[in-house]
């Protein structure tokens, strides 16, 4: 049946590959006109398996690196703010390139498909900017471009959730999250593309069509905040948010060659990305270019603070930046947690980093926790959170839903109260495992993805080195494991990779910390971050 299954959802990706919809008429991209027509050099590809953005065709083409250093086109949030409090620079300035890189890059990348009014975004910007130059007191991320995950509502810009049934649907209110950023001043610019209801770590939905990898533009960007973490990339956003179920902000930051974190669960229910502000499996958080960026957004999800002068904003983020020398830090690690399969580039990448944190006088101990029962701990848990979310909606609406979302759905269906009793002390065994190991270390070190971003037509692997997988999230068990451990974690680029013939490919390492101790683990990844970036230059 699993076989069935997978040739049936193959069959279905290969035609929604070949026959993209067309947005609706007024509706979508901000700016209208004609295909354009993307020309770059490659072996032409089979026929039927390239992916258009949506409503239009490109040409058959094989990969193209666009972004040579694409996460570094911009600088990092602490030194915009400073130079919009110098003057050195202007929201308006920096709305500008960014406006510039969408233009530039988004045709190709198919990253943020739904944007906002230009004229709108102009009059926000202009607006941050007269506050800073008085004085004023002003949000933690005044002036700063922002893209929201096209799950998350927003007051008068079309949110599709990547499914048809809510293609038209313009909402009336901010989601909490999106509110809480845009009350800190960032400036929304556009919605970024999602898998259909966010199931699944490749990027693409029958509405808005797929999203390319800008390292590689055959491949995926994975999922399921894909949209923003490719934005990051190739320098269309400073700001971006996302969710993680399984992995979906880890996930595309790690293909992406950018930082994602899931926050621990459940730091705040005002910002539940689900009906169910109590939900312990799905948790919004950010992503960002860099751990000290990934900081910044999370302190302006998480610590809602009264407005101040950009100055005093300034003082602030210096005074709760706790600085780690290498040499200080212990760190615990593990390239297969014992015996998941990984793909053979990204162990090879995964140790080439722990080889230069050794070299840099970090502590090392090759041990991991215990996980037994996360599996299916986190497996029932999804599917009940489906059936939270969506199950109102399959009863009327299931002919019109994905295979894999139904799947899930129904997977919760067949729950009943023993198996659903289970998954809850199967997950606070687990829970309780990770931090009886985490009390011994600053933080433990894995990869965050099995495998490298795949082509572009493939839906989701189906082998890891030779291993079969028995569902479309298996290859994920490196991220929905710590999930359902419900620690923080945060992946940062680690080096690069080759698939075959592919452009060199970002790899991501996870690093997972305490419960409720987000802000250790970012002061932990920010100096693993400086010692990898050599690895990431490439």
């Amino acid at each position: 049946m699993q076989a069935v299954l997978a040739r049936r959802r193959a069959a279905a990706h290969a035609a929604l590959l070949r026959e993209p919809p067309v947005p609706p008429a007024g509706r979508g991209r901000g700016v209208p006109g004609r295909a354009r027509r993307v020309r770059d050099r490659g072996a032409p590809c089979a026929p039927g398996r390239c992916v258009p953005r949506a409503g239009h065709r490109l040409p058959c083409r094989a990969r193209r690196r666009i972004l040579p250093k694409a996460p570094h086109v911009l600088p990092p949030i602490r030194r915009l703010l400073a130079d919009f409090a110098a003057g050195r620079s202007t929201p308006v300035d920096l709305l500008a390139r960014c406006h510039g890189a969408i233009d530039e890059h988004d045709g190709t990348l198919n990253a943020l498909p739904t944007r906002r009014d230009r004229a709108a975004c102009l009059a926000e910007a202009e607006h941050a900017q007269r506050a800073i130059a008085a004085g004023e007191p002003v949000g933690l991320l005044a002036g700063l471009p922002y893209v929201a995950k096209d799950i998350f509502d927003t007051a008068g810009l079309r949110t599709t959730l990547g499914s048809p049934i809510f293609a038209d649907r313009v909402p009336e209110v901010d989601a909490p999250g999106v509110r809480r950023l845009r009350e800190a001043g960032a400036v929304l610019i556009a919605k970024s593309n999602t898998p259909e209801f966010a199931a699944g770590s490749q990027t693409f939905n029958p509405v808005l069509g797929a999203t390319r990898n800008p390292y590689d533009t055959s491949r995926t960007v994975g999922g399921s905040s894909g949209g923003a973490a490719a934005a990051l990339a190739a320098g269309m956003t400073v700001v971006a948010d996302g969710s993680d179920l399984a992995a979906s902000l880890r996930n595309p930051a790690s293909f992406c060659g950018v930082v994602g974190m899931r926050p621990s669960t459940r730091l705040d229910p005002t910002l539940s990305d689900g009906p169910n502000g109590f939900d312990l499996m799905s948790t919004i958080g950010p992503l960002a270019r860099s751990v000290d960026d990934c900081r910044i957004v999370h302190s302006a999800l998480f610590e809602p603070a009264a407005h101040r002068p950009l100055d005093a904003w300034l003082g602030h983020l210096e005074a709760r930046r706790a600085t780690r020398a290498p040499g200080s830090l212990r760190l615990a690690w593990s390239a297969d947690v014992g015996g998941v399969p990984l793909a053979a580039p990204v162990r090879e990448t995964f140790m080439r980093a722990i080889d230069a944190l050794r070299a840099a006088g970090v502590t090392l101990v090759e041990a991991h926790p215990d996980f037994d029962g996360a599996d299916e701990s986190f497996m029932t848990l999804r599917g009940l959170y489906f059936v939270e979310w969506l199950g109102e909606l399959y009863t009327r609406e299931r002919a019109r839903m994905k295979d894999t979302v139904v799947w899930n759905i129904e997977q919760g269906l067949a729950l009943d109260a023993s198996a659903i009793a289970r998954a809850q002390r199967l997950r606070s065994t687990v829970f309780r495992r990770v931090a009886a190991f985490m009390a011994d270390v600053d933080a433990f070190l894995l990869p965050t993805v099995q495998v490298l971003p795949f082509p572009l037509d493939v839906p989701f692997p189906t082998e890891v080195d030779g291993v079969p997988l028995v569902n479309y999230v298996d290859w994920l068990k490196t991220c929905y494991w710590i999930s359902a451990s419900a620690h923080p974690a945060v992946s940062v680029p680690c080096g690069r990779a080759r698939d075959g013939a592919s452009a060199p490919l970002p790899v991501g390492l996870q690093l997972v910390g305490r419960w409720n101790g987000d802000a250790a683990l970012l002061d932990v990844a920010e100096a693993v971050e400086t010692v990898l970036a050599p690895l990431n230059a490439a």
